[in-house]
């Protein structure tokens, strides 16, 4: 393979921007995403809300930590997950494309 002919910053950027799109490509974590969106929750709240197991909740809300977009605290027994104030999350599309309390307010029939 040939040696690309860039800056390694340049390199590094694509990697990075790479690696964000590996994450930001599973629905389930763009709903999480949504959800930390409007305010804190706990993982349990998070897997009501988007239908899923509390282990694949976790596993994840982990995937979203490693990539520096969420962090965690712990009260008592609860885990409180939110998303960090960042450029990354700023500058997020998928945020930014959030529909707004139709998450936590879902309509009833």
């Amino acid at each position: 393979m040939m040696q690309p002919n860039l800056p390694p910053e340049i390199q590094l950027l694509a990697e990075r921007q790479a690696a964000h799109c590996r994450v930001m490509g599973n629905s389930q974590r763009i709903l999480i995403l949504w959800l930390l969106a409007e305010g804190e929750q706990t993982v349990t709240d998070i897997s009501l809300a988007i239908g899923s197991s509390l282990q694949s909740t976790s596993h994840h809300l982990r995937i979203l930590e490693f990539s520096g977009m969420v962090k965690n605290r712990r009260e008592r027994h609860n885990i409180f997950y939110h998303l960090i104030d960042n450029e990354l999350v700023k500058h997020c599309p998928a945020l930014a494309n959030s529909p707004k309390g139709m998450l936590l307010n879902p309509a009833t029939d």
